[in-house]
């Protein structure tokens, strides 16, 4: 999220709110809200049209509505028994939209050579893959792993010669199928 409202930000903050978004979806981030005032996106001062991420959270207090057509999200006040409140319309602030959700995760099942797709995939010294058995170590996006898929519950998991990987087909990618499966 990136607050708009420092009243010293010059009249059309959108190319810096652009300079900020584009950070966070290089980053990785797939969620990013600019929140703001209804005025600013009114007037002008934050083009919602020119934004990179067109998801808004828009401040408009005292009013039956946000008065911003459209906006994903809506804080009607500052103090709803002590706490800020907001509407979430389309869940871009929680996350659940139908947007924001991905589909279930697909896994390999294949032992052979396997490349990391994303920025880093994490490596474990068990199969469960949980916090307090990830290594030091992790892969970085196009390193290539030999590994054997190994059944996890409903899950796989890549065995590799350092540690358990996931086998997550947003993470790594097979390359090329060895022997066994």
């Amino acid at each position: 999220m990136i607050d708009v409202e420092a009243p010293g930000l010059p009249y059309n903050t959108t190319p810096q709110v652009n300079a900020f978004l584009r950070y966070l979806i290089n980053a990785g981030y797939r969620n990013v809200v600019t929140y703001g005032s209804g005025s600013w996106f009114n007037s002008g001062r934050i083009q919602r049209s020119a934004l990179v991420d067109k998801h808004i959270w828009v401040a408009a207090y005292g009013v039956s509505q946000p008065g911003v057509v459209n906006a994903n999200a809506w804080q009607f006040t500052d103090n709803w028994h002590g706490v800020d409140a907001s509407y979430d319309f389309d869940g871009s602030l929680s996350g659940s939209s139908a947007t924001n959700k991905k589909a279930k995760p697909a896994y390999w099942s294949t032992n052979g050579l396997y490349e990391v797709i994303a920025d880093h995939i994490n490596v474990y010294g068990k199969i469960a893959l949980d916090k307090a058995h990830q290594r030091r170590i992790h892969f970085t996006k196009g390193s290539t792993i030999y590994g054997k898929a190994v059944k996890y519950g409903k899950v796989y998991r890549i065995k590799t010669d350092v540690g358990y990987i996931s086998a997550n087909k947003d993470y790594v990618k097979l390359v090329r199928k060895s022997g066994g499966k």
